[in-house]
């Protein structure tokens, strides 16, 4: 009996412990990354793609009919204006001018021989020797002797234009194509083309922006123009400083687009006629703009917003105003003060209230200025 009591007294004395229900144990909190939403001078701007225009684009032909006799540069070589890029055979036209010094010079005889028969003509009818007709004759022959020694005087005047035509300078400054004729040809003036030359230096950039982007322009736009930043698909390492000096005055109705133009020094001559580049357009600089990682931003049904870390660790949902990007970083335009932490990794698990164990998210890569 007493060995019944205990076996009964043991089992009343374990009976609390073996109903009592067990407690679950809280989740682990979720590892993310987080940064902090920081504030920088970012530039304002509009992208899109342009061409590489010349300034100045000139097909060199001679002003004379002759030989080709030398060419004095090398394809794709650069010139300078009045660098001599060919010569022509200069013997004909050295010729001419000889031919037309000897005319001048028995033009001026028969003008001095004119007006001595006309003084002594002169003379004569003053003293009523001669009769008028004689004295008139005289004068017609005089003015006669006048005008071909001024003819003279051009026939000359044009043989020595021609003989310097035989040396061909170049218009512009600029890089040359392939020759279009070549040395010994016969070529033929204002018909034969001998070479293209092209303005690089400086350079004109065409690009066009949408039409809803006008009010922005138009917001910015001052007197002095807007700075254009151009780059190279593939060319890293490029970045153009140029100026919008033209707008165009009007908006193509086919396209909805406005055409621009600026201009870069492209004094390393980089940038060639007829390249497609990328074009920024910067309208103005956002002082002080905040600034978060771009992989924060989330798109939700009612827009985007960012996963906000609260001081217990914890997470809320916070919509916001996102602006454009700025390399890896992307501006928050509202909802978001500068010193807030958002997630920048790991979203994918959360809802708002969820613990989690943060860790710095590795400094992003800075834009490119």
């Amino acid at each position: 009996m007493s060995a019944y009591r205990t076996f009964l007294a043991v089992a009343l004395l374990a009976l609390p412990t073996a109903c009592q229900k067990s407690k679950p144990s809280a989740p682990p909190p979720l590892p993310v990354t987080a940064a902090e939403a920081r504030t920088g001078d970012v530039p304002l701007y509009l992208e899109t793609f342009g061409t590489c225009v010349t300034i100045a684009s000139v097909t060199v032909v001679p002003q004379v009919t002759g030989i080709l006799a030398d060419t004095k540069f090398t394809e794709g070589a650069t010139v300078k204006k009045g660098d001599v890029i060919f010569q022509i055979d200069p013997r004909p036209y050295e010729a001419a001018v000889t031919q037309a010094q000897g005319n001048l010079e028995t033009a001026k005889a028969n003008l001095t021989n004119a007006q001595e028969q006309l003084a002594r003509q002169q003379k004569l009818y003053e003293t009523k020797v001669n009769d008028v007709q004689d004295f008139q004759n005289a004068q017609a022959t005089a003015q006669a002797a006048q005008g071909n020694l001024l003819s003279s005087q051009a026939a000359l005047q044009n043989a020595q234009i021609n003989l310097g035509y035989c040396t061909i300078t170049s218009p512009i400054d600029g890089r040359t194509g392939p020759y279009l004729i070549n040395t010994g040809n016969l070529v033929t003036a204002n018909s034969s083309q001998l070479v293209n030359i092209q303005t690089q230096s400086p350079i004109y950039v065409d690009y066009a922006i949408s039409e809803s982007d006008l009010p922005k322009l138009r917001q910015w736009l001052d007197g002095d123009g807007l700075d254009v930043e151009v780059r190279i698909p593939g060319a890293p390492d490029y970045l153009g400083h140029g100026v919008l000096r033209f707008i165009n005055n009007q908006v193509a109705s086919a396209t909805g687009t406005l055409e621009m133009r600026a201009t870069l020094p492209n004094t390393d001559l980089r940038l060639c006629p007829g390249q497609f580049v990328n074009v920024r357009l910067i309208l103005t600089t956002l002082k002080n703009a905040v600034l978060v990682p771009g992989t924060a931003l989330l798109i939700g049904q009612t827009g985007d917003y960012v996963f906000v870390l609260q001081a217990d660790n914890t997470v809320a949902i916070r919509p916001v105003t996102k602006g454009q990007r700025e390399g890896d970083d992307v501006i928050i335009a509202k909802g978001l003060a500068p010193g807030e932490k958002v997630v920048t990794s790991g979203q994918i698990a959360l809802a708002p209230g969820a613990k989690v164990a943060p860790v710095a998210t590795p400094a992003s890569t800075p834009a490119a200025k």
